[in-house]
């Protein structure tokens, strides 16, 4: 859910902002664009940076996404990768992500469309383009003052979790080929796959975690760094987007007899919570946080998940099968592309526009209609 209006209003007013709070010293190792695409050389893969500078419509803008997509990072990507390589980067990028993060001691957790997916099958969404986290405000301060700009290796060794479904190679035995076209289209996904993982034997992986200086402010009214941090895939410029979970200030009450202002304890001992992208929780929707596994990886998860999901996207995301050409297969558990996915959704689509479109045009436009 969103800030309440109040307490909305309350965080600007109380909360620090870019203009008005005093400026406090800053650790030495975070500045404005702290990693520019020539410091990065060596790092990245490109001749050329693909990031969209933004310097005039959004000139306080700390991370800038590619000009071609914005889940990519410009300064490691200059096109978008085909779904199933896609896929495999991102399940590498989450099991390096939660494995660093538990052997530095920041505790993070799974959230949004990332959230969603977990609950349907524990997967990545097949649509999905990069993965959101979350961390409290210990976490960010550990982040920002230890480790912003820091590259953590791993070596194919490292991504000791079994193969998913999805990497498994493909057969013309496995899916029942019945024509030319479907085996020569499963053959090439298996090159494609082989090729990935000889690639990771080969390479490794690298990730930056790079840390937004605004960080510090916690201001509501910084909306262009919502995003406090970034664990960067530095071969495909994929990222985890890292955001941080406030605490609210508490609300006081006048007292006549003292002529002070006194702290009202939150209502059932829930402490309000809120991120700078303005989603309002409480301390019981987060805490304590459950252990669990997505994409074979064990990862944290809120502790009132559904309801965090149901208000954020509403009760259809956990009911709806049919999703963007997708059909979620109840035998299979799994999300699969499907041609007459896409048309139902379409359908669908038209027969929710036009009952909206009667309703605002009356029993008139009603009667004109079935007339016509």
């Amino acid at each position: 859910m969103k800030l309440p209006s109040e307490l909305l209003l309350l965080t600007l007013s109380i909360l620090p902002t870019a203009s008005t709070a005093p400026i406090e010293p800053q650790p030495p190792s975070l500045h404005r664009r702290s990693a520019s695409f020539l410091s990065l050389r060596g790092l990245t893969r490109l001749d050329a940076d693909f990031s969209n500078a933004e310097s005039y419509s959004h000139p306080t803008k700390f991370f800038h996404e590619s000009t071609f997509s914005n889940h990519y990072d410009g300064r490691f990507a200059s096109t978008e990768l085909p779904h199933t390589t896609r896929q495999f980067h991102l399940r590498l990028m989450l099991k390096a992500y939660m494995d660093t993060m538990e052997r530095i001691g920041v505790r993070t957790w799974l959230m949004h469309g990332c959230l969603l997916g977990w609950w349907w099958n524990g997967h990545i969404m097949p649509w999905d383009t990069d993965i959101d986290v979350m961390v409290d405000e210990g976490g960010i301060v550990e982040l920002g003052s230890w480790w912003n700009m820091s590259v953590h290796a791993f070596r194919a060794s490292d991504f000791d979790f079994p193969l998913m479904p999805s990497d498994v190679p493909a057969t013309v035995s496995q899916h029942g080929a019945s024509t030319d076209e479907e085996a020569i289209a499963q053959e090439n996904t298996r090159v494609s796959k082989r090729m990935l993982h000889e690639d990771l034997a080969a390479h490794g992986k690298k990730y930056l975690l790079e840390v937004n200086p605004a960080y510090t402010n916690t201001s509501t009214r910084d909306r262009e760094n919502v995003i406090d941090a970034r664990w960067i895939d530095t071969a495909t410029g994929l990222f985890i987007d890292i955001t941080t979970l406030h605490t609210q200030p508490p609300v006081k009450q006048y007292s006549h007899k003292t002529h002070t202002y006194h702290p009202v304890p939150p209502a059932n001992g829930e402490q309000p919570l809120y991120t700078k992208d303005q989603h309002a929780y409480t301390s019981a929707h987060m805490f304590p946080l459950r252990q669990s596994t997505f994409e074979g990886v064990n990862v944290r998860v809120p502790f009132d998940y559904e309801e965090l999901l149901l208000d954020e996207y509403g009760p259809e995301s956990l009911l709806e099968k049919w999703y963007r050409g997708w059909r979620f297969d109840e035998e299979a558990h799994a999300w699969v592309e499907t041609p007459e996915a896409a048309g139902i959704e379409e359908a669908e689509r038209a027969r929710e526009s036009k009952e909206r479109y009667l309703v605002r045009v009356g029993a008139k436009a009603k009667k004109k209609m079935r007339v016509e």
